[in-house]
């Protein structure tokens, strides 16, 4: 597998290429976002939606209601695992339902869930390498890599 690695120096990189990614996206994909608190995981996802045809506005982080579907180009379940405190309530939200109804699920916190999980196709991590600049690594699985 290879990791790829990107710097963005700001915000509107970020969105650039995000949106960009997002366009790109023509098929389902499970893509693990990891990162510390504020490095930019869900300006990421917003940044994807738009590029699939999602008002980006209209995505937040899902902390209190742990996922949420927006429907695009294809349908975009975000989920923020940062409060989920047990592996079965994990279970409870039907991931596996969503994984197969052929949608882009982007899971922020990944790393406290993916264990329960079937796969990722994508692993992005995400740090803040500066102020305003952010680290982005992809680690595709081998599936794809």
């Amino acid at each position: 597998m290879t990791t790829l690695e990107y710097y963005f120096e700001s915000e509107t990189a970020t969105r650039e290429f995000g949106k960009r990614f997002g366009e790109l996206i023509s098929e389902p994909l499970v893509i693990f976002l990891n990162g510390t608190l504020g490095a930019g995981k869900t300006l990421f996802v917003q940044a994807v939606a738009a590029g699939l045809q999602i008002d980006p506005e209209t995505v937040q982080s899902p902390t209190f209601t742990l996922m949420t579907p927006h429907e695009g180009r294809l349908t975009l379940v975000h989920v923020d695992a940062y409060r989920i405190k047990t592996l079965d309530e994990v279970d409870q939200l039907g991931l596996d339902d969503w994984i197969d109804s052929g949608c882009v699920l982007m899971i922020e916190w990944a790393e406290r869930v993916e264990s329960v999980l079937p796969h990722s196709d994508l692993k992005i991590n995400i740090n803040q390498a500066g102020q305003n600049t952010r680290n982005f690594k992809f680690t595709p699985s081998s599936a794809i890599g």
